[in-house]
Formats: C-alpha cells, structure tokens, sequence
C-alpha cells in the first residue's frame, strides 16, 4: 500500500509542477508517400524498402514502385531506400505537420559490384501480410489511452466497442463480436486467458504496446479457427540497434477513482563483438480506488494491476532468436450492490434508482474479487535464405490462473468459490517464401504455416467448468498477387479440434469422460485496387468458423463475478461464418476518408441467453443464463472522416452503426452494441519564436460522443409466477442515449536534455448521468462521472553507443 501510496504522491506534486496552459504532446498523424523506381529504365521497383532509421520502421514498395508510410510525428529523419542490385540511397527530410508529405520519385542506380545479400530490418506489422479491414492505434493516439484497459483504449477506433463489469473490467467487442470469437495476440503469441467469460478482461499490459492493430472481421487463415470477429495484435515497439543504453517513464495520474500508474522501460543495444544483441526490461504498478459516479462512489470497485516483462533477443544477417517473459497480475473487486442474495433482492436492485449503499471513497478491495495472474514464455527463432526465403518457429507456454471470491464465504475462510487453472501451449512455424517477378511484370509473395495448440484445465472447489484437455492443430497457405494497380491475395486453411471433459461423481467418485472433435476447412479472397494516388478500393470475402468450448457445452454453475446461473448445452455444432467487407479510402492534403461496410452471416451462432425462469441454489434465487444456437447476420458500417478546415484546425468525425439479428426466432440479439458517432475539433498551435525549443507541438482538442439508445433487442416483459415476478428477454429494457464531451491538451517540452511529453485530458466534463447498454452492471448503477487523468512520458538516455 505505501508503494501505491507514493506513486499518487509523485503524480499530485507532478500535477502542480507542471503546466498546461498550452501544450501538445507528439501529433503523429502524417503521412509519407513516394515512388521508388529504376534509373536505369524507369521502372517501378516492386519490394523496394524504405526504412526510417530513427523510427525503426517503414514500408515495401507495391507493383507500382508506390510505398506509404503512416502515423509519422514531426522531425527530422532520415531515410534508406534500398533493392537488391541497386545502390542504397539515403535522404534526409523534415516532417513539419500532421499532413501529407509527398517525396520526389527516387531513382535508383544499379549496382555494378557482386551482389551481396541485403537485410531488411523494417519492424513489419504482423497486419500488413493481410488485405483485410484494419485499424490502428499508434503514436498520439495510443498515447492518449495510456493507462485505460485495453477494451477501453480500442474503443477510439470505429467499429471496436467493448462490453463492461462495472468501471474496472473490460474487453473488447469488434463489430458485435467478442470472447472466444476474437483472437488476441501478445507479441506475436495467442493469448489464452478463460476468455469465455463476459467478465474476463484480457491479461495484457496496454504499456507493452507501441502499436495496437485491429484485423476487423473474419481472420482465420492466419490466425486460426476462432479468429471469426476479428483478431487484435499488441505489438512492442522493435528491439533497440542503436548501441546505448535508454529508459522511458510513463506517469499517468486519473481523478476518478483517484488513480496512479507508473510504467517504466529501460532497453540496450550492444557494438563490437556483441553487435545483435540486445535486452529489453518493463514493468508496470497500477491501483484505482471506489470509482465515482456523478452522485455516488461504487462500493469496492477499486482493482489493481502489477506487470512487468523482459525479452533479449540476438540477431545477425540470415539468423535470430528471441526470448520473452511476461507477468500480468491482478486483483480487482466487484461492486457490492450487484451482488444479491436471491431473486426478489435482484429485481429490487434492478428497480432502485441508486444502490442502498453509498460509502465515500476508499482503496479498500474486499470480496468480493477476482484475483487473476497470467505467466507468457516466448521462444523465437528465424532463419533467413536468399534463394528459399525466411523460415520462424515461435514456440510459447502460457499458465492462467484464476480465483474468483464470493461476497460471503460458507465454509471456507480464506478458499475462492471458483478456482481455475489453464495451461497452454503453443506452436507456430511460418515459411515465407521469397517474392517472385512474373513475365508480366506482377510480383508473387506469400507463406505456408502450421499451428498448435495443447491445453489443460483444473478446477477446484465449486463447479462451473470440469476439467478438460484440449488439442489442436491447422495448417495454412496464403498468397498475394501484385501487378500496376491491383493486389490480389487468397487462402485456404484445415482445422482440426479434439475436446475431452472430465466428469466426477461426488456421490460415487467415479470420473466419467465426454469427448469431441471437429475438423474444418476455410479460405479467403481479397483485393485492392489503386484507382488513383488518392483513392484505394478494397473488398475481402472469407469463411470462418469456431468450435464449443468446454463452457459453452457443460457449464453448470453459479457464476459469482457474473452474478448468473450458466447452463450449458452439449448438443451445440460449431459455429460456421461467411463474412464480407468492402472499403474505400481516400486521402488528400486537407481530406481523409475510410469507410467501409461489412455482412456477417453466422450459422449456429453461440450466445448466452437470459433465462426466464431462476435457478434456486444454497446462497438464493439467481438469474439464470442458458446458451443457446442460431443463426445470426451482423452487418453495419464503421466510417473515419477528417478534414483540415486550416492549415491548424482539424475536424474529425467516426460513426459506427452495427445492425444484428436472429433469423431463427426472428428476433433481435441480445447485448449488441448501439450505433456510435464521435465528432471532434482539433486545434495545433503555432511554435512562438520565443519558445523555441521549450514548448512545442501545442494542440487543444474537444469531442463530443453520442451513443444511441439500443432499441433492437428482444421485448421486455415480466409476468408474476409463485408470487415472484419473471422477466423475458431481458431483465430490464435498454437504457436511453446518452451524449459525452471531452477535451484534452498537450504539450512537449525539454527536461534538460531529453523530451518530455504532456497529455492533460477530461471525459464525461459535464458529469452527465448515463448507463451503457454494455454493462453488466447497468441493472444497478450509473458509469462512471467526471475523470481528469495527467499523463506525462519521459525518454532517457543513460549512454550511448
């Protein structure tokens, strides 16, 4: 407590040190384009790389030479444009603003020497082998979350939603989709963390990140089976290779909940006989206390979070290898007034404008609690091939455990009611071969992969889940055609799940076995095409499809942080999608543009659906939730626009509309997120010449955010059974809309020789009174009110190289 104590201490003196009167921290929303060709014969050089030293990153030159660098902050930087058999060129440009900066075609000589093999060291994007619908979060924008759940930081981006357990518990939700439909990726790793439940947030440090990429829609050539929502990759910044050892700090500070985070990074890239080597270290303490609505705190919705992770990694021109650990340990409380001790208190809560209980603030984490600790051991190997290509096998074991502790303990003291225990292992091996010229000048690049999964659960004390072993394996081959204006990519993949569960008789104490398997095959097709400079069209069609899980077919139990009787159904199929996606994207000087549509038919789709009639247990009645199979459409539009009304005022406008229905009981779903539009006003201020080089890059924004009020969903009625009142549908109707509006203001800054970036941000400023459809929680409080939250990153260099 006292280490917690004095992270909020150095914030509050931080707070009052620094000011933010005006201020901006790094605005990294420009874009750099160009075209790389020969000199020789002025053709378009498809593959050429281009590689910005000070950002570790860049991009490949499609058919047409064209290359597109995004997310670029303001500087000086300097940049390599190379390809086999030509002479490397290298260029220095200054990034001034957030606009389009458009280079002069580069020409490249050929080089007359004996070719020598050339390494690209560009930190590629796992997301970039793929023509599917994407979005990102980088630079700016991922700064601005610092410090928010990762549900709640891909909530920025159109299309992404996430559903709630109160303030401290999120996960995502693309296009209606989550749980075990999304795949997430964890340095490259799948995460496997129980993320069947609806309250079980994903186990990832969000200051792991430097990128956040979104696949939206099915991706399961790739990725695997259960990618048929979309797949999330948290990507780490790449290994240092300038020789000198460097450290970051990140502060972040919330009024609400009175938060203090402190997340700190020191990494060394060494010379001379150690040149390849590297080492990076990370570590992350977070505690929130009692969150606070507009009228009333939260009683025991305090959590908090410690992290931290190390990886070394060793890489020479045609091998690497790399070796990552991470920690991810978490307590978080539930909030007391929903949790109930029979039905009739259920629905008295649920009619009851304001929990019973109203304390002030407090740190104090009680039952009853999750307490989750998630352990991720990462083992990477590359190896390189001029003539036959690029070979990776990435092999990981994963160990989640999860206790979950009731609001009152029968016979036990100190035991959780739940306890479950998931290890996990995993086995990717990838073969890229190397790019192929074609007669007609297009250009072939693809990869064939395999990839494995063997898991195991143990539960002890009360039952929800039984114990299961769980095996699976596929193999892929994807390709991508690129010729002038179009890229064309297709792909095909085989599936095969093998499922025990392990039964035991409490009465006899024998064990019984169930045991089930499925196998599948999917593909894809997509394309792009350049229609001009500024205007790409792009369409993606693919099948997907996902197998039950153990908790799907035999749950049977009360689940205690869901606060629900879950009933299984063991005679589930597997759910089969066919889901379609078409995009446009246009992007000049002063206008943006990316809209994009998308269909998702789902047969036998899986979902938890509230039951009418309550299961009486030892401790009460309780709602009880019983899964269910249909088949499903989940079609919608998520759209970016922005526009530069000045050379300094920016408008920004993203709208999502998301439509989903039950074609079995033609009816609507339940827990389908509500159509969004978030417009903001961003103002950058001009550098006085009297500040330079103290305060600089200053920006003020201000957004408001309209959520509509969800009106598909299934009726809402009640009846009286055994004097007891029965709801159908739901066990309260939607909540109406609401509106929010938030700011933010930045600023960097120099704390003696290195930089210093400010984020001074408010949600909900009018602490407007609203519920989320979303929320589990809705039935009994209001979310959260006013929040101010002060972030502030701070580089260091220790030595250099």
């Amino acid at each position: 407590m006292r280490g917690y104590l004095t992270i909020w201490f150095v914030m509050n003196i931080l707070a009052g040190v620094v000011q933010v009167g005006y201020g901006q921290s790094r605005s990294c929303r420009a874009i750099l384009t160009g075209r790389i060709l020969g000199a020789d014969n002025h053709e378009p050089l498809t593959g050429a790389t281009v590689y910005i030293r000070e950002l570790a990153t860049g991009a490949v030159a499609d058919s047409a030479g064209n290359f597109q660098v995004l997310s670029v902050c303001p500087g000086r930087y300097t940049i390599d444009f190379q390809f086999v058999g030509y002479k490397t060129i290298d260029q220095t440009i200054i990034v001034r603003n957030d606009s389009t900066l458009s280079l002069a075609p580069i020409a490249l000589l050929p080089d007359s020497e004996t070719l020598r093999e050339v390494v690209v060291t560009e930190h590629r994007s796992e997301a970039q082998q793929l023509l599917q619908n994407q979005a990102a979060l980088s630079g700016n924008a991922l700064e601005a979350t610092r410090g928010q759940s990762l549900g709640e930081s891909l909530k920025a981006l159109p299309g992404l939603y996430s559903i709630q357990t109160g303030p401290s518990i999120s996960k995502p939700v693309i296009h209606g989709l989550y749980s075990n439909r999304i795949l997430t990726l964890n340095n490259g790793v799948r995460q496997e963390d129980q993320q069947w439940g609806s309250e079980h947030a994903p186990q990832i440090d969000q200051f792991l990140a430097a990128q956040l990429t979104v696949i939206k829609g099915a991706a399961s050539i790739k990725y695997g089976s259960d990618a048929i929502g979309g797949v999330i990759l948290v990507e780490p910044k790449a290994m240092p290779t300038v020789p000198g050892l460097r450290s970051e700090v990140n502060l972040v500070g919330g009024t609400n909940g009175r938060q203090g985070t402190v997340s700190g990074l020191m990494e060394q890239a060494f010379t001379n006989k150690l040149a390849g080597l590297s080492w990076r270290l990370q570590g992350t303490l977070k505690r929130v206390g009692y969150a606070k609505t507009p009228n009333y705190y939260l009683e025991n919705s305090s959590y908090l979070e410690n992290s931290f992770a190390g990886t070394v990694k060793y890489t020479k021109q045609r091998i690497g290898a790399e070796l990552f650990y991470s920690q991810f340990y978490t307590k978080v409380g539930l909030f007391r007034g929903a949790q109930v001790g029979s039905l009739a208190d259920f629905y008295a809560a649920i009619a009851r404008p304001e929990p019973l209980s109203q304390p002030g603030f407090s740190y104090d984490l009680g039952r009853p609690y999750q307490q989750v600790q998630h352990d991720l051991l990462k083992a990477k190997a590359f190896i390189r091939s001029e003539r036959l290509g690029m070979l990776t096998l990435t092999v990981a074991h994963q160990q989640n455990v999860r206790r979950e502790y009731d609001i009152q303990s029968f016979s036990r003291v100190t035991d959780p009611e739940l306890y479950l225990k998931l290890v996990t292992q995993t086995a990717d091996l990838i073969w890229e071969h190397q790019p192929i010229k074609t007669a007609n000048g297009g250009q072939l690049s693809g990869s064939v992969g395999f990839n494995g999964i063997t898991q195991g659960n143990v539960r002890r004390f009360l039952f929800l889940i039984p114990n299961y072993r769980n095996y699976g394996g596929g193999v892929y081959a994807l390709e991508r055609y690129a010729h002038d204006r179009w890229t064309l990519e297709g792909g095909i993949r085989y599936d095969y799940r093998w499922l025990r569960a392990y039964f035991l008789d409490e009465t006899t104490k024998l064990t019984t076995e169930k045991t089930r398997d499925w196998s599948n095959v999917t593909g894809s097709l997509g394309t792009t095409y350049q229609l001009t400079s500024k205007l790409m069209l792009s369409g993606n069609v693919s099948t997907a499809w996902r197998a039950p899980t153990v908790s799907d077919l035999y749950s049977n139990g009360l689940h205690q942080s869901a606060v629900a009787y879950e009933q299984g159904n063991p005679d589930l199929n597997p759910e089969q999608a066919y889901n379609l996606n078409v995009s446009v994207e246009y992007s000049s000087d002063r206008l943006y543009v990316d809209m994009g549509i998308y269909n998702n038919w789902i047969n036998n789709y899986i979902y938890l659906k509230p039951d009418s009639v309550p299961i009486i247990r030892q401790r009460g009645a309780f709602p009880a939730y019983t899964y269910n199979q249909v088949r499903a459409t989940f079609r919608g539009l998520d759209a970016t626009v922005r526009y530069k009304l000045t050379s300094q005022l920016t408008l920004t406008s993203k709208t999502s509309l998301l439509f989903a229905y039950d074609h079995t009981n033609r009816d609507y779903l339940v827990y389908i997120p509500a159509n969004h539009t978030e417009n903001g006003l961003r103002y950058d201020f001009e550098k006085p010449a009297s500040r330079q080089g103290r305060i600089t890059d200053v920006y003020l924004s201000v957004n408001h955010q309209y959520v509509a009020r969800q009106n598909r969903v299934p009726m809402v009625t009640q009846r009286e059974e055994n004097g007891q009142i029965i709801f159908t549908g739901d066990f309260a109707p939607p909540p109406p809309a609401y509106s929010l509006i938030g700011a933010e203001v930045g600023f960097s800054c120099k704390v003696g020789s290195n930089p210093m970036n400010v984020i001074l941000m408010g949600t909900n400023l009018l602490n407007q009174s609203y519920r989320d459809y979303l929320d589990r929680f809705r039935y009994f409080a209001d979310e959260p009110g006013r929040n101010i939250m002060l972030k502030v990153k701070l580089p260091l260099v220790f030595a250099r190289g």
